[in-house]
């Protein structure tokens, strides 16, 4: 009899989850769409890249064992790191100082490469929840990604910073899909004009056509809710509107990619690529992040506001950063 030949392994979906700048619920539509993605019954795991703070465990208040500081300083593999979340997700949870990995040492690099290699073989889904803004190890974890989902607001700085982005990738040969998502729209009408808006530019200015809008969260009071008490809002509050915008966010990437070839080149091959070469300046950043005007035309006041965070004056990681600093505080009364 002729030896079976084992089909060949479909590597996970992979998909950057990035901002042009913070407080926009990037970290929050990351960790709720994991979580709808493992009830539709995928195997996720979120990879929690964001080295300005490790946002995911303090979100849904997890203190993990281990984070992918121990994974490069100490003889750790990535399954070693991973950490159980709620929903049915894995999560690798990221630690502050080590926002310098691109930097490593060829042998840490590999190792790198190593674990997402293991991660994608492992998994449907890896989500990256990457840090806000330009800086050089943002920028080549989205070049790496054959995806991006990338979540804007309709206020001006989150129109103009997630355009500024999108030039600075443009510049290094960026040609991957761009799945977009408006957060904390006021309704759907709204939402779909801050699509247009910035799809319009993005295509006028940066030749990018590969806008598709994956869809939009309502704001809800819920959320600010959910991350103050540090629980998903897809299992606190499951019949919000923002729960069920998530849900229907989920439905279409899940419909999309039942449709498309599934990739058979890992992600870590690309990063492979895009980690060793320096060849990426920013140094110009600050001085080519203007944008075009027609990014931030006058818009309604039902467009621009956050009636659920109104109330309090506080963004989203505003409020992260209280909730979590409360819990340390709270910790250290208690051990005393």
């Amino acid at each position: 009899m002729p030896a079976t030949i084992k089909p060949e392994h479909d590597f996970a979906r992979v998909i950057a989850i990035s901002s042009g700048k913070g407080g926009v619920g990037k970290s929050t539509l990351a960790t709720n769409l994991g979580i709808a993605l493992a009830n539709a019954g995928k195997k996720v795991c979120l990879f929690d890249a964001d080295t300005n703070l490790a946002n995911i465990n303090i979100l849904l208040g997890i203190t993990p064992l281990h984070t992918l500081e121990h994974f490069f300083n100490n003889d750790r593999s990535i399954c070693d790191v991973l950490t159980k979340g709620p929903g049915g997700i894995d999560i690798v949870c990221g630690a502050s100082g080590i926002t310098d990995f691109i930097q490593y040492s060829p042998l840490q690099q590999k190792k790198l490469i190593e674990g997402l290699h293991t991660l994608e073989q492992d998994y449907d889904y890896l989500l990256i929840d990457t840090a806000a803004g330009v800086d050089e190890t943002n920028i080549r974890l989205i070049l790496a990604a054959p995806y991006l989902l990338l979540t804007i607001t309709g206020e001006p700085t989150s129109l103009t910073d997630a355009f500024s982005l999108l030039r600075i990738l443009k510049k290094h040969h960026f040609h991957q899909p761009v799945l977009v998502v408006v957060n904390m729209a006021a309704d759907q009408r709204s939402a779909q004009t801050t699509f247009r808006r910035f799809k319009k530019a993005a295509n006028k200015y940066l030749q990018l056509q590969q806008l598709h809008l994956a869809g939009y969260v309502l704001a809800d009071k819920n959320i600010s809710f959910s991350i103050l008490n540090q629980q998903a809002i897809l299992l606190n509050y499951p019949d919000s509107p923002a729960s069920r915008c998530i849900l229907q966010i989920c439905k279409r990437l899940l419909t999309v990619f039942s449709n498309i070839k599934q990739h058979k080149t890992p992600f870590s091959d690309y990063f492979y690529d895009l980690a060793l070469p320096d060849d990426i300046d920013l140094n110009s950043v600050n001085t080519e992040l203007t944008s075009p005007p027609d990014i931030i035309t006058t818009q309604k006041s039902s467009e621009i506001t956050r009636p659920d965070l109104l109330a309090t004056g506080l963004s989203q990681t505003g409020l992260l950063r209280a909730s979590h600093y409360a819990r340390l505080l709270g910790e250290k009364k208690f051990n005393r």
